[in-house]
């Protein structure tokens, strides 16, 4: 993507817009590209977190928690900290391009996410999941992690093609201020995890996405592998939730992460690399 600036006239167009006040967010043309005005949100209500934390100490999984999204200018200060941190670890982000004390304007990056494309059954679908896992480990080896990893806020460029993953967006809350580094980048991946494999089933089989997620957690340092192993029998339960899409996405999609899970605690005693079997399936 070409680097965009904003000049004078398109700040004070941004600063008079209604847009971005009305609906928080606005897309706007300037003379070197579009860009993506971000207003303030107000706070979210407690019961969200409360209801996710609950969810995690039941089944024993810490990180699965909710980081407290504040609202305001406090969420507004997080994202920006979020965004520079990431952008000089050299991961795939918006860079920021002109802050004020209720708004701030960063790149845009494309209006399809990785869930579009997934859920539409795009044939490039496959590898771009492959290629949001593998942002995920390079991001983890640069000491950073997400904040909300799902496939919605994995942005596509369909304008490239074949289509390409653009970035990474929405950084308005910090695991970090709830658990450590190790357990927010294990919360990165039950996320991905969970957004993405429910759509993917149709698109690749079942042995390359086991031997994929392998291959993945050979890459994580060692904590992660541990805490991600730890996770998966916990989780491994829900599995026997329906399948069937007529109960709603949301459980379709926990059904297909727990049972992601199980397959990898049956197949793992402790951290390991992909066998050459593994290996071999990844390439096919």
């Amino acid at each position: 993507m070409n680097a965009v600036t904003l000049s004078p006239s398109d700040i004070e167009r941004v600063t008079r817009s209604s847009g971005w006040r009305a609906q928080r967010m606005e897309v706007l043309d300037t003379a070197s590209g579009k860009v993506v005005v971000k207003g303030q949100r107000p706070a979210r209500h407690p019961v969200r977190y409360q209801l996710l934390n609950l969810l995690a100490r039941l089944v024993g999984v810490p990180y699965l928690k909710a980081a407290p999204m504040l609202g305001g200018a406090a969420a507004q200060q997080t994202e920006l900290a979020r965004l520079r941190a990431l952008h000089a670890a050299g991961a795939p982000v918006p860079r920021v391009l002109h802050e004020a004390p209720d708004h701030f304007v960063m790149q845009w990056l494309g209006e399809q996410h990785l869930g579009d494309l997934l859920q539409g059954g795009d044939r490039q679908a496959a590898l771009l999941w492959r290629e949001g896992g593998d942002a995920l480990v390079r991001i983890h080896a640069q000491g950073q992690y997400l904040s909300q990893g799902f496939a919605r806020n994995i942005i596509v460029d369909t304008r490239s093609q074949p289509p390409r993953l653009a970035g990474m967006i929405d950084f308005e809350d910090d695991p970090l201020q709830v658990m450590g580094l190790a357990e927010a980048q294990v919360r990165d991946w039950l996320s991905y995890l969970h957004s993405t494999l429910w759509a993917l089933a149709p698109l690749l089989p079942q042995d390359q996405v086991d031997a994929q997620l392998d291959a993945w957690m050979a890459r994580e340092p060692a904590e992660v592998r541990r805490l991600f192993l730890h996770a998966c029998p916990k989780l491994g339960w829900l599995r026997r939730l329906p399948r069937h899409r007529r109960f709603g996405r949301d459980t379709v999609a926990l059904q297909a992460a727990a049972a992601a899970a199980h397959r990898y605690a049956e197949r793992h005693d402790g951290p390991m690399a992909p066998t050459e079997s593994s290996r071999e399936r990844i390439r096919k």
